[in-house]
C-alpha cells in the first residue's frame, strides 16, 4: 500500500476529517480511541457487457473494509460496511490505526443484479472473485499499517465483464484515464485529497 506525507498540520488534517459525517463503529467515539486514524478511499467499476449495458458506477458501492490493529497490547480485527457517495468516495473516522483492506463490494449492476464481489489470497496476491453470499471478514495477507491521522486506501478500480470475469488494479488518483470502456475517461483525486477540498468547493 503506498504511503502519501501529508502537507500541512497533521493535527489539522485528522480535525477536519474527523469532523466530517460518514460511518463510526457502534459504542466507540474519536476520543476513546487510541492513536485513531480516518479510512478514507473510493471505488469505481465498469460494466462491460452485463445485461448488454457498458457503463460505469461509483455511487451507492457498498465497500466492505477489515481492520487489524493492537489495543492495550490485543490484536483486534474488525470489519466495516460503508457506502460510497455519487462520486464513488467513503470515509470511516475514528477507527484505531492500523492496517485496512479492501475485502469486497456489493453492488446493483445491469438492470436487476445484486452482485457481491469478495477476495481471496493466491499466495501473496489478493484476487477479487465473485461471492454466492454475505462477504466474510477472513484476511490472509495484511498490508503495512499506517499510524498516521488519515489512512488513504487509493482509488479501487473493478472491471466486470458480461461473463462476470473481475479485474481490479488500485489508482492514488485517476486524471482524464482512460480505463476499460472506450469513450470513457476519468478524473478522480486522491481520497485523501477530496475529502479535504472536495470538487466544486
Amino acid at each position: 500500500m503506498k504511503r502519501t506525507c501529508l502537507h500541512g498540520t497533521a493535527a489539522l488534517l485528522s480535525a477536519i476529517l474527523l469532523s466530517c459525517s460518514g460511518a463510526r463503529p457502534k459504542g466507540e467515539t474519536a476520543a476513546a480511541v487510541e492513536n485513531p486514524t480516518t479510512v478514507v478511499g473510493a471505488v469505481l467499476v465498469e460494466n462491460d457487457g452485463i445485461d448488454d449495458l457498458f457503463e460505469s458506477k461509483t455511487a451507492n458501492i457498498v465497500a466492505v473494509l477489515v481492520g487489524k490493529s493492537v489495543r492495550n497490547g490485543k490484536e483486534e480485527t474488525k470489519g466495516y460496511r460503508l457506502k460510497t457517495d455519487k462520486s464513488g468516495y467513503f470515509r470511516l473516522p475514528g477507527v484505531p490505526a492500523g492496517s485496512y483492506i479492501l475485502k469486497g463490494i456489493e453492488l446493483d449492476i445491469g438492470y436487476a443484479n445484486r452482485m457481491l464481489v469478495t477476495s481471496v489470497w493466491e499466495g501473496e496476491s489478493q484476487i477479487y472473485v465473485q461471492g454466492s453470499r454475505m462477504i466474510d471478514f477472513n484476511v490472509r495477507v495484511w498490508p503495512p499499517g499506517d499510524s498516521g491521522p488519515v489512512t488513504d486506501m487509493g482509488i479501487h478500480y473493478f472491471r466486470i465483464d458480461r461473463s462476470g470475469r473481475i479485474t481490479h488494479n488500485r489508482f492514488q488518483s485517476l486524471n482524464s484515464a482512460r480505463l476499460g470502456l472506450k469513450d470513457k475517461t476519468y478524473t478522480m483525486p486522491a481520497p485523501k485529497s477530496y475529502f479535504i477540498k472536495p470538487p466544486g468547493k
